[in-house]
């Protein structure tokens, strides 16, 4: 990054009387006008100097004609040589700041030595506009020491200034070769096409200066860089080079130096070469609102149409549509949009439907639940309000949207969001629509020869895939791996043994699956990969990352079978994630579906993991499982089992972490009329409904209809468990929670102890249920007011989870949370302070907003307030805020 300062840093320069050092453009042509005897060429250069725009360098010419050279350089002199002696050293701090940037070449248009003042590396050297041997080192071996290139000359040499319309035309001009500046152009060409350039200290509100810049970059920039100009908030940009990109400040002095410490590259981002993807181009800080799409590193083709999106985003805060038919490169045309320009926003969001998505309400509650802490009552509308009061400007993707009563709902967010959706549909009301199609036909032939490249006459097969790139691509991975070769698919479609691909007719694509599935799996004796094919249709089609299919399908090997299908073009891979495109997954599930029987494990995994008694979840992780639990229970509701019971338990738990609690409930009292009929009223299974719908009704503060279903569970489990069951003292703690939360503390003590006991004979080291029961305990003793008690249990609790968890598992937020605040009550500041440190430390590690955040910051602060006061009380008032700091 280069910076290129223009007349504003000098401007900013002052004696130590206040005074400017230095005068502008207007100020500069002014100051001749008293040398000038003439009156009517006085008042001709005034109305010039009145003229909007002002053609500078037209007044300059008619000037340097009435005045002679000698006495035109003398009045230069006099504005730009000045007694630096006198200069506030302190009003050096922008030209400082931009040393700070860490390029040893700063560019400028201005006369003075104020950068060659500003910095404090004696070894700093100057180019004049040209610098013959100076510049043919730095192309060779780049700026070893800190160089200041005065682009229009020096005042030291001012017969060689460039401020005449001759001269400036003649130094910008295309025609490098024939120009007398041939070094210099070479120099400032190369510099400009391979580096970004900051544009600092240039009036936007000047149309002359705004065409300075632009002609700079028409002739020497190219479009190779993105380029930089730091302006004052609110400046008009309307006319601006289209590769030239703002980044503002609020107000000129300290706003504008503090603005460009902010852009100063940290010492990793630090490099000898070119800089070629600037720091700069990250002006936001941008906040990831939701989990971002994995990126594809093998993006290919689609210029044209990313170029358009570009376009129209870039200018404008709107809504638009990219849709097309199924497979045609929607979504990673979208995706590859929403990684190349993140940075340009805010804050970015992406969102991504499915046939099973069962509404756009719970798709918005599920991605935002963490990131605004939202409740069972936040409705769509809530969120969207939410949304909307973050500053703009910011990005959602939302892709493969189904529905026109959902884009309704949500295209309020075009307020402060640029608006990118993917769809099938085509009567979608909106402005800017980009309706996509199968590749043309150079995109599909780089596709293509990208993975297959034996040939490069194959038009002919382009024209039977119809440039189609799912098919592209499974065809050419078929050829790469031999399943088929290039003359027999050319016999083939010659002798209509197979359909030619229409991108409008679905029937040619299962056709087309049909025979690439036979010619890949019907010879193979080992089945893994077409079994594992088949078990991966009943996921739903979206990206899946790799620990959750590890998670759900447990194979030996995983990573390298799914890394085979992928190289044979069944499934897609971006980064960590996979993905079974919906078309490949209709035509397992229609023609080659498992038996119930044989995709079970699956289930069994999942359930075994999404154990609503397993206090170790990490809820932000799970929530990408409520599309897979709810297409598993939707794919298979005629089963009636006791797995479809655990299944419905599992999604009862994603619901209830997310504080959905009237979803949770309708779930399990599903689960509840299921194990009914499968195993009657008196059993386990009846007693574990009873007790989930318990759990959730208290949370609820349905203390009532808590207490009765815990009730019911524990009258169950009392008559047919045995007395020292775990089952039974997870019952018991609820039950001490309910009375707890009635303020019946001692029935809610009497219960928790029944439940210590249990645990205490069933010593578990690899779960944290005795654990949890103390710090139940601590909590009931807190409310009773029996603090030591409270103390005592809270530790022992702590100390067991610290044993069985990992110091940073965001369980022991809370239970730091709630030791600190018992240290609080015994004025122990300095304890109360370690462990509110301890929970602080944990939630920055968290890639989700924990929801004790906010707490534990303010007792943290009321700490520190309170060790203030007592530093400040002396002697006398010892112990009255602190007991010890």
């Amino acid at each position: 990054m280069i910076p290129f300062v223009g007349a504003g840093v000098s401007k900013a320069v002052k004696f130590k009387n206040g005074k400017d050092a230095f005068i502008n453009w207007k100020e500069l042509l002014e100051s001749f006008i008293p040398h000038i005897n003439q009156v009517t060429k006085v008042d001709v250069i005034k109305a010039l100097l009145n003229d909007n725009p002002i053609d500078y360098l037209e007044i300059a010419d008619k000037i340097q004609k009435i005045l002679s050279i000698n006495y035109f350089n003398k009045v230069l002199n006099e504005a730009f040589d000045i007694d630096y002696n006198a200069i506030d050293k302190e009003t050096y701090s922008l030209a400082k700041s931009i040393w700070n940037l860490n390029s040893n070449l700063i560019i400028t248009t201005n006369y003075d030595k104020v950068l060659d003042r500003a910095c404090e590396d004696e070894n700093i050297s100057n180019w004049d506009i040209e610098s013959i041997h100076e510049q043919g080192n730095y192309l060779r071996d780049g700026a070893s020491k800190p160089i200041v290139w005065n682009l229009h000359g020096h005042i030291d040499k001012t017969d060689n200034i460039i401020l005449s319309t001759d001269k400036y035309n003649e130094f910008y001009t295309q025609d490098i070769e024939k120009s007398k500046y041939r070094a210099s152009l070479t120099t400032l060409q190369t510099v400009i096409s391979s580096n970004s350039l900051l544009f600092i200290g240039f009036s936007l509100d000047d149309e002359f200066v705004k065409n300075q810049i632009n002609r700079t970059i028409d002739i020497f920039g190219g479009n190779s860089c993105e380029h930089y100009i730091l302006i004052k908030k609110g400046t008009k940009v309307d006319t601006l080079n289209g590769n030239i990109k703002v980044i503002e400040y609020e107000e000129h002095g300290q706003p504008l130096i503090d603005k460009l410490n902010f852009l100063k590259p940290s010492p990793e981002t630090l490099k000898p070469l070119p800089i070629t993807n600037p720091v700069l181009e990250k002006e936001y800080t941008t906040r990831y609102l939701t989990t971002q799409p994995p990126k594809n590193e093998n993006f290919i083709g689609r210029v044209d149409d990313l170029q358009t999106i570009e376009t129209q985003l870039d200018y404008a805060s709107i809504i638009y549509i990219v849709n097309g038919i199924g497979g045609v490169g929607k979504s990673e045309l979208s995706c590859e949009y929403f990684h190349r320009n993140k940075h340009k926003y805010k804050s970015v969001a992406f969102m991504e439907f499915t046939k099973d998505t069962s509404s756009i309400e719970e798709l918005f509650y599920v991605k935002f639940k963490e990131q605004f802490n939202l409740n069972e009552d936040s409705t769509l509308d809530s969120i969207i309000q939410k949304l909307q009061g973050l500053e703009e400007k910011n990005l959602l993707l939302l892709d493969n949207l189904e529905s026109i009563e959902d884009f309704e709902k949500i295209k309020a967010l075009n307020t402060n969001f640029d608006l990118l959706i993917t769809t099938r549909r085509t009567d979608i009301n909106a402005v800017h629509q980009l309706p996509l199609d199968t590749l043309n036909d150079a995109d599909a032939k780089e596709l293509f020869l990208s993975i297959y490249n034996e040939d490069q006459n194959i038009e002919d097969i382009l024209e039977y895939l119809d440039n189609h790139p799912l098919f592209i691509n499974l065809t050419t991975k078929s050829l790469q791996r031999g399943y088929i070769i290039l003359e027999e698919l050319r016999d083939e479609i010659e002798n209509g043994n197979i359909y030619k691909i229409d991108s409008k007719d679905d029937k040619t694509f299962q056709q087309h699956l049909e025979d690439r599935f036979s010619k890949q799996f019907s010879k193979e004796e080992n089945e893994e990969l077409k079994e594992l094919l088949q078990i991966l249709s009943i996921f739903p089609s979206i990206e899946i990352d790799f620990k959750i299919l590890e998670k759900s399908i447990g194979q030996d090997k995983l990573r390298v079978k799914l890394q085979k299908l992928v190289e044979r073009g069944w499934l897609s891979k971006k980064e960590n994630s996979y993905k079974l495109h919906q078309i490949i997954k209709l035509f397992i599930q229609t023609g080659y579906a498992l038996e119930y029987e044989e995709i079970t494990f699956v289930f069994d995994n999942i359930v075994n993991y999404i154990n609503p008694d397993d206090a170790t979840l990490i809820v932000s992780q799970l929530n990408v499982y409520i599309p897979i639990t709810e297409l598993f229970l939707n794919l298979y509701q005629h089963k009636k089992d006791n797995i479809q019971c655990e299944l419905l338990d599992s999604i009862t738990y994603l619901y209830y972490s997310l504080g959905q609690y009237d979803k949770s409930l309708a779930y399990q009292k599903q689960a509840l009329n299921l194990r009914a009929s499968l195993f009657g009223m008196n059993t386990k299974q009846i007693a574990r409904s009873y007790y989930l719908l318990g759990v959730v009704y208290l949370t609820k503060n349905s203390l009532k209809l808590a207490l009765d279903y815990q009730s019911k569970s524990l009258e169950i489990q009392e008559d047919i468990l045995d007395n020292q069951d775990i089952s039974l003292a997870r019952s018991y703690d609820g039950i001490a929670s309910i009375h707890s939360a009635m303020g019946a503390y001692s029935l809610s003590l009497i219960n928790q102890n029944k439940a210590i006991r249990i645990n205490e004979k069933n010593p578990t080291y690899s779960t944290p249920d005795l654990a949890i029961s103390y710090t139940n305990l601590s909590t009931i003793y807190g409310s009773q007011g029996r603090l030591k008690k409270s103390l005592n249990y809270q530790l022992i609790g702590i100390k067991d989870l610290e044993r069985i968890f990992s110091m940073s598992h965001p369980v022991l937020v809370r239970q730091y949370g709630n030791l600190a605040k018992l240290y609080i009550e015994f004025k122990e500041c300095i304890n109360a302070k370690l462990f509110l440190l301890k929970a602080i430390a944990i939630i920055k590690q968290l890639d989700y907003s924990h929801p004790d955040e906010d707490n534990i910051v303010t007792d943290l602060k009321l700490i520190e307030f309170n060790i203030k006061k007592q530093n400040k009380a002396g002697y006398k008032k010892k112990g009255k805020y602190c007991k010890s700091i």
